[in-house]
C-alpha cells in the first residue's frame, strides 16, 4: 500500500473518531431532557440510552406542593465523555429536573465546559455554580450536573441564592473576628 493510500485510510478512520470524541464531552442540555414530558415518554426515549433503567416513587414526595413525585434512574447515560447515572425527576408526571452524576475529578473540567457553553455563573457558591439563564448548574458537594425546567427555576435558583448568601454571611463573620 502506498504512503498516500495509508494516509487517506488513516484520515478516514481517525477523523470521525475525533468528531465523536468532541461531541461526547458537550454540556449542552441533552436531548433526552424534554422538560414537561411524561414519565412514560421519557422512559421510552431513555430505554436505548441506559444499560439499566429503574423507576421509583418517592414517598412521601420531597417536592413542596406535589402529590406524585417519581424518579427514573438511568445507568449508563452518556454524558461528558463517560457513561453516568442520570436521575430524571418528575412532579405530577412531568419532567422537572435532571441530575447527572460525575466523578469528583471531572468537576474542574465540567465547570470550565459550563462556563464555555453558558458564560460566567450567575450564582457561585462553594457547593454549586448556577447558570440561571440556561437553567443549569454544577454541584460540587455531590459531583453532578443539573438541568431544570422553567417551571421550577424560581425554586431551584432561590435555593442556590440562599446558599450564596449564607456563604457571604460566613465570610463577613470570619472577617469581623
Amino acid at each position: 500500500m502506498s504512503l498516500i493510500k495509508q494516509f487517506r485510510l488513516g484520515f478516514v478512520l481517525i477523523a470521525p473518531l475525533a468528531i465523536v470524541a468532541c461531541a461526547s464531552i458537550s454540556v449542552e442540555k441533552p436531548s433526552s431532557l424534554m422538560f414537561g414530558a411524561s414519565e412514560a415518554d421519557i422512559a421510552r426515549d431513555l430505554e436505548p440510552k441506559c444499560t439499566e433503567l429503574n423507576v421509583k416513587q418517592i414517598q412521601p414526595p420531597q417536592i413542596p406542593g406535589v402529590e406524585r413525585h417519581t424518579q427514573i434512574d438511568c445507568f449508563g447515560f452518556e454524558y461528558f465523555g463517560s457513561p453516568r447515572l442520570a436521575e430524571f425527576v418528575f412532579a405530577e408526571d412531568r419532567l422537572i429536573l435532571t441530575w447527572i452524576l460525575v466523578d469528583e475529578a471531572d468537576l474542574p473540567g465540567l465547570e470550565s465546559a459550563f462556563v464555555d457553553q453558558f458564560g460566567e455563573p450567575s450564582i457561585r457558591h462553594a457547593t454549586i455554580s448556577g447558570f440561571a439563564d440556561s437553567n443549569a448548574a454544577v454541584r460540587k458537594d455531590i459531583p453532578e450536573a443539573l438541568y431544570y425546567s422553567d417551571d421550577v427555576a424560581a425554586v431551584v435558583e432561590g435555593r442556590m441564592l440562599d446558599l450564596e448568601q449564607c456563604q457571604t454571611r460566613e465570610i463577613q463573620i470570619v472577617e469581623l473576628n
